[in-house]
């Protein structure tokens, strides 16, 4: 993070002189991304507190506005972008609340689907609350509803769908209105509100990118329930959901949902662990049950042993990982010696704390594909003991890896593996959504997502590998593994395809560079035992013939789809 970067603003004022302020810093070290805004009013006045958010969640934007009412329009055009962001207001379609007139819903829906279509990912700003509706029974009320409804169903799938309504709630609709910016300058709301709904939009797209949570490790006495179970037993434990044990059940179903929509739970206790486990076996009150957890430890040693074997289960770094505890002695030791952890504050009383993190938007995520949820359900299947002869336990898993070309159906899958893969990740490259679609436009380029599926279930996609060819040369671009399906040979079976692809279209040299980084160490043996002795440091590598590349055993079928 930049030093120099200002706080996210909460006025427009703030936001200007915060925009002013990133244009006189050096961003190149962030990730650079180009987005669009437009809709059917004027949303200026969301750009600079887009922006400076967005700087605070490391990524330096290039922002453009379309011309108020255009952006269909512009929506034909081929010029790169990474994201589009628009917003369909109440007021632009009530002329200012002057008319009730329809959106034309067909053309909305095609102009989304030719920027889904282009790689670009595409945020809808669903329509505001007017303030004529603090008439309850105001026509406008039911209207708005109706066009809310039928925009949601249409909507592509891959369409982000932002509602704002929670920032008119904590605004008000007094301070979120202003007419008098429509009539100035066709804006559907206060320069000061359109800054928290910039904020909120950057949130959004930072967290599409990346959500910061994949994991939380939870303590359980005061935590989890009321009470300390070791001394009063499961019975004695405050879990009435309809008295003091409402603010525990609360964080538990919190928690279910987190883990449902792919962040993994795990559960961290000082505790005996026979007495830990007895309040989801003897309470019938508690949401969470124990097959919500990939792991589960009570033991009496400092718990940042534990957090850190979480990590390394789910082969994720600790930063990010969440650590929800009541004491502040066992937040500060585990920050203190696992650098990166987050650790919210829950210093508060028990029913303030579910709002304190949804305050924190470490848990959003816009879009939950079912890779994350299969990530998941990965890492809760009942272990099996491995054999002694590894090989036939793998060939007893009956896998199969499925291979698809990157396209339009995955491309959002594809950039978010790229861009959360830190350990086996080759090149570290990390592609906006335009750089991947320019690298899918020429058909001659290597472009394969896979997927893995056994006889204990189906892991989603797993791998991507990219590559350019050029003059019989394919330089690699990037090839990114997740870590729940590490040492099973899926790493030979993606070079087999890659090498036997290469083979039949006559290109008959590769180039791979390694590019150290913080965790991938590994990939640098890998190239090597595959005869791809990259450069290292990011320079390039010469190209080796493709008959050097030797491919180990492995007992994997490859099926393309």
């Amino acid at each position: 993070m930049h030093p120099e970067l200002p706080a996210t603003p909460a006025t427009y004022g703030q936001a200007t002189s915060a925009d002013r302020k990133l244009r006189s810093l050096d961003l190149s070290a962030m990730r650079h991304l180009d987005i669009v805004v437009g809709g059917n009013a004027n949303v200026d006045f969301l750009v600079p507190g887009l922006r400076s958010h967005l700087a605070n969640e490391g990524i330096a934007a290039a922002v453009r506005s379309t011309a108020h009412g255009g952006w269909i329009n512009e929506s034909f055009a081929d010029a790169p972008s990474d994201v589009w962001v628009i917003w369909i207001s109440s007021m632009g379609a009530t002329r200012g609340m002057t008319a009730r007139t329809a959106i034309d819903i067909s053309a909305t829906v095609a102009a989304t689907e030719r920027l889904i279509a282009r790689g670009t990912k595409v945020i809808v700003v669903l329509p505001e609350p007017l303030i004529v509706e603090n008439d309850p029974f105001s026509p406008f009320a039911s209207w708005r509803l109706a066009m809310l409804e039928e925009l949601r169903r249409a909507l592509p799938p891959a369409v982000v769908q932002l509602s704002i309504e929670h920032v008119v709630r904590n605004v008000g609709m007094s301070s979120f209105s202003a007419t008098r910016y429509w009539t100035q300058a066709k804006a559907p709301c206060h320069p000061d509100a359109a800054t928290l709904v910039g904020v909120e939009v950057a949130s959004t797209i930072a967290r599409m990118l990346s959500p910061r949570v994949r994991a939380v490790a939870v303590d359980l006495d005061d935590t989890l329930w009321g009470g300390l179970v070791g001394e009063v037993g499961p019975q004695g434990l405050e879990l009435d959901p309809d008295g003091s044990g409402r603010p525990y059940l609360e964080l538990q179903r919190f928690l279910l949902d987190a883990s449902d929509r792919g962040i993994a739970v795990g559960v961290v206790s000082k505790n005996d662990e026979e007495q830990a486990r007895r309040p989801f076996l003897d309470r019938p009150e508690m949401v969470l049950g124990l097959d919500a957890f990939v792991r589960f430890e009570a033991s009496w040693e400092p718990k940042y042993l534990a957090i850190q074997r979480l990590a390394d289960q789910l082969n994720i770094g600790i930063d990010s990982v969440c650590f929800l505890d009541d004491s502040q002695f066992e937040r500060d030791e585990a920050a203190r010696m696992l650098p990166g952890l987050i650790t919210p504050d829950l210093s508060m009383p028990p029913d303030r704390r579910v709002d304190h993190l949804i305050e924190t938007r470490l848990f959003m995520n816009p879009q939950v594909s079912d890779e994350d949820k299969l990530r998941v359900a990965f890492f809760k299947r009942t272990a099996e003991p491995a054999p002694s002869d590894l090989m036939s336990y793998l060939e007893s898993l009956d896998m199969t890896l499925e291979v698809s070309r990157v396209s339009s159906e995955n491309i959002d899958r594809v950039v978010s593996l790229l861009h959360k893969t830190n350990q086996f990740n080759v090149t570290m490259w990390r592609p906006s959504p335009s750089e991947v679609a320019e690298l899918l436009s020429n058909e001659q380029n290597y472009a394969y997502a896979y997927r893995l599926v056994d006889r204990l279930g189906d892991a989603g996609v797993i791998s991507v590998l990219l590559a350019e060819t050029r003059d019989g040369v394919a330089q690699l671009r990037s090839w990114v593994m997740s870590c729940r399906v590490f040492s099973r040979g899926v790493e030979w079976a993606v070079a087999e395809h890659f090498a036997t692809w290469l083979s039949k279209r006559s290109i008959d040299h590769v180039s791979a560079s390694y590019v150290a980084g913080p965790r991938n160490g590994l990939v640098a043996e890998l190239l090597a035992n595959l005869g791809l002795s990259g450069g290292e440091g990011g320079a390039d590598a010469e190209s080796v013939p493709i008959d050097v590349i030797d491919v180990p055993k492995h007992c994997i079928r490859i099926v393309d789809q």
